[in-house]
This record gives structure tokens, sequence and C-alpha cells, in this order.
């Protein structure tokens, strides 16, 4: 469970986020669904966030999640590599991430 609270639109954001992560690299992995999965469990994503999350433009998911405080960035950024991790990161979820980085202000912390 996350130590964090999220609005129902930044909830949609991360969504939107994770969407992007797993298709990427234009594999979509059982364990990339697991992980999804567990996410939306634990920020207490339900089927109305999800959909609205998969509908959700990337640029508008960008600009939610960059309003955020760095805290609350650097947990969706780590969301993001546990979908990377779930089936062994490559190069595109790489540029992926420190593009998002990027665009969030967090590049730093990143290591971007």
């Amino acid at each position: 469970m996350s130590h964090f609270d999220f609005s129902d639109v930044e909830k949609q954001a991360i969504v939107s986020l994770i969407i992007e992560m797993i298709n990427v690299d234009q594999v979509i992995t059982i364990e990339e669904m697991y992980a999804s999965n567990a996410i939306n469990a634990e920020l207490g994503i339900n089927e109305e966030i999800f959909k609205a999350g998969m509908a959700l433009d990337f640029d508008f998911a960008v600009q939610v999640v960059k309003k955020m405080d760095t805290p609350r960035k650097f947990f969706v950024a780590q969301q993001l590599v546990r979908i990377m991790d779930a089936d062994g990161a490559d190069e595109a979820e790489h540029d992926l991430l420190e593009h998002i980085g990027r665009l969030i202000d967090l590049d730093k912390e990143l290591g971007c």
C-alpha cells in the first residue's frame, strides 16, 4: 500500500504512464500485467479510474505528475521501474523513463 494519497486524476495519470511504459517496447508480457495489477490494487485504482487513465493523453498525464511534489513524483517513477523490471528492462523502456524524468523535472533524481 502506498503511503501517498493520490486524487482520481493523479491515479489516471499514473495508469496512463504505466500503459505507455508497458507498450513502449511493443511487447506486452504477463509479468508486466501482474506488476500493473499489483500497482492498481495498491493505489486503489478501480475499473472506472483505470478506463479513464487508458484514455488519458500522455502529455496531459505528464503535466499532472509534473505538478506533484518531488516525493510523489519519485514514487510514480518507482512504479514505472517496477513495470520495467517485471520482464527485464530494455532500451526503449530506459529511454521512456529518462524522457518522463526530464518532463516532470525529476531527471537529476533519476540520474538522467
